[in-house]
């Protein structure tokens, strides 16, 4: 990955994305289009505490009688890109201010421009400056996807002027969304900075997703410091690639790890998530955080989920294509209609989750999350020879394992499972959501462990862990399973995934290499789903050690030889009863 793209990293989270939500967010034409007549104030000078100015565009209804609430967007992409003018605009028809922000050091706003460093201060500074204004009746939203989204939690801890936020298809903790297990996302931040610069630099770029090999040397993490950010960023700049490479030094850092303010925070989020989305577990995370950890308002924040990758209803689920957008768009004006015009819609007294079950393609109103009803079940790997898919012979049961033959395969860099479907933007190149991965179950070195066709349908909605035994013949290397719905015809369809990087099975900040042929036991968070494997289908599992571009490729070398020294890894999975691997699914009965 090019130096040049990863100093844009963190800052320009989604642009791609967020034109996707601004689309849904005006499409909707069964949203009244409200008064005609709007006046737009262009880069009015906002100060910060240390003298920089940042511009800021008004949008108000031309016919004011006194001051009204404000709906506030800050962005890093500039507030003429995309639809943010014709959302302003809506906003102002139907009686807001609305204020669309330019970060520090983009387009207008003075000072430098480095992701994540400024946000919290130059939030909070707008909030304060805002509060002081004659158009401004004391009620403020804001709103917003991705980093829109993350500018929202980071202005909303100890503020006495936000009422309410909205964040669409973000969190704070942006640490979950880059790295999972240890491996890179590499096709999200390959994919999206590569389309990030070709805007800036309006040139014509592809991504690069030929190299991706992960061959660190081994190293304690050195936790972020951000105030010495704030007044050394070039820090950064003679290191650009430690916050990728040594994933502890950024998991409790406060740009990337929220969890200190949530009890911090006083205003009700509405937050929108998807299943395929790249911050789906982050913001699930977020929603139980809030309801238990923030203020009284904050408790009341809701929680709507549906199939969609990042901000865009997928095409897969009809029923979610339909409703998806009328839902997402008229939730968020009820929303501020209540909190920011004491509108009496009652909206906070509805179920404060929505979700959609796939494979039954149909929304249900939950009162937690995740539910308490669930029955967390063990589906057990087992096998009568070789796993994989054209044998058949891989298993999946709650029947727990006795003595049987372990599972081998070998894991060759050079030649990776490739992607397709996952959790990442559907602007990379490569497809995005539930795909059908019947070609990948053909390769020698992908194993699958299935259970017999369901008599019975059944839900699985919740978090998903596999708990796997496994050796390897590397000194370092990747584990990847993915849950899958096999359909009568062999379709096998993509639910989650997840990884886990060998030098990291004890957490970021002990990370170790392990030692060739010994069996280590591997914990890999699958993040969560929701879907109905109706009658007739199978539940499975698919265990491999690369799911190439989604992860960045382990060399196998564990940091010798540098960049080229790539190793063919034999991998070799147990499940016996001394080694009995399995994945966790949160069953709900019905």
């Amino acid at each position: 990955m090019k130096i040049k793209k990863w100093l844009m990293f963190s800052s320009l989270v989604l642009a791609l994305a967020l034109s996707g939500c601004v689309r849904m967010f005006s499409h909707v034409l069964q949203i009244d289009p409200g008064e005609p007549g709007v006046t737009v104030q262009k880069n009015v000078m906002v100060p910060m505490r240390d003298g920089v100015k940042l511009a800021m565009d008004i949008y108000q209804p031309k016919k004011m009688s006194g001051p009204l609430p404000a709906v506030l967007t800050i962005l890093p992409y500039g507030t003429d890109q995309g639809m943010i003018p014709k959302v302003g605009k809506l906003f102002a028809r139907h009686g807001y201010v609305f204020l669309a922000e330019d970060c520090r050091g983009i387009e207008s706003s003075e000072g430098k421009w480095f992701p994540l460093v400024w946000d919290y201060d130059d939030g909070h500074d707008t909030l304060d400056w805002i509060a002081k204004q004659p158009w401004f009746d004391g009620r403020l939203g804001m709103w917003g996807g991705s980093y829109f989204g993350y500018t929202q939690w980071q202005a909303a801890p100890d503020s006495n002027v936000l009422t309410a936020m909205v964040p669409l298809f973000t969190s704070p903790n942006m640490h979950k969304m880059v790295v999972n297990g240890g491996a890179l996302e590499f096709i999200m931040v390959e994919g999206w900075l590569t389309g990030m610069e070709a805007q800036v630099q309006k040139e014509k770029l592809q991504p690069e997703f030929s190299s991706g090999f992960y061959n660190q040397p081994l190293r304690d993490s050195t936790p972020l410091d951000i105030e010495l950010l704030h007044t050394k960023p070039e820090m950064l700049e003679q290191d650009p690639m430690f916050l990728l490479n040594h994933p502890g030094d950024s998991e409790f850092a406060r740009p990337t790890y929220f969890k200190p303010y949530y009890s911090h925070v006083s205003a009700p989020g509405l937050l929108v998530a998807g299943w395929f989305d790249q911050f789906l577990q982050p913001q699930l995370d977020d929603f139980v955080a809030i309801r238990g950890e923030g203020q009284a308002d904050a408790k009341k924040s809701r929680l709507i989920v549906g199939p969609w990758t990042h901000g865009l209803p997928s095409s897969k689920f009809e029923e979610s294509k339909r409703s998806g957008v009328r839902l997402y768009v008229h939730e968020t004006f009820a929303w501020y209609e209540r909190w920011l015009k004491g509108v009496p819609n009652g909206i906070e007294n509805e179920a404060p989750v929505k979700i959609f079950i796939m494979g039954e393609n149909v929304w249900r109103d939950e009162q937690e999350w995740p539910l308490a009803r669930t029955q967390s079940t063990k589906y057990f790997l087992h096998s009568t020879g070789p796993a994989n898919a054209r044998s058949g012979k891989g298993i999946l049961s709650t029947q727990p394992p006795g003595s049987e033959p372990a599972d081998q395969y070998k894991y060759d860099p050079k030649n990776p499972v490739p992607t397709k479907g996952g959790t990442f933007q559907p602007f990379t190149g490569h497809p995005a959501g539930s795909f059908d991965q019947s070609e990948m179950l053909k390769r020698d070195d992908v194993l699958l462990f299935a259970t017999e066709p369901l008599s019975q349908g059944v839900e699985v909605t919740g978090p998903i862990s596999v708990t796997l035994y496994a050796a390897s013949s590397a000194k370092d290397t990747d584990f990847v399973a993915m849950l899958l719905d096999i359909h009568p015809d062999g379709k096998a369809m993509y639910l989650q995934d997840g990884c886990i990087r060998a030098r990291y099975r004890n957490g970021y900040q002990k990370p170790s290499l392990i030692e060739p042929g010994q069996v280590y036991e591997y914990k890999i968070d699958l993040w969560s789903t929701s879907n109905y494997f109706q009658p007739g289908h199978r539940i499975a599992l698919e265990v491999t050690s690369s799911n190439f571009p989604q992860y960045d490729r382990n060399t196998n070398a564990g940091g010798e030889g540098g960049p080229d020294n790539i190793i063919t890894a034999d991998q070799t999975i147990y499940h016996d009863a001394d080694h009995p691997s399995h994945v966790l699914l949160p069953v709900i009965p019905r």
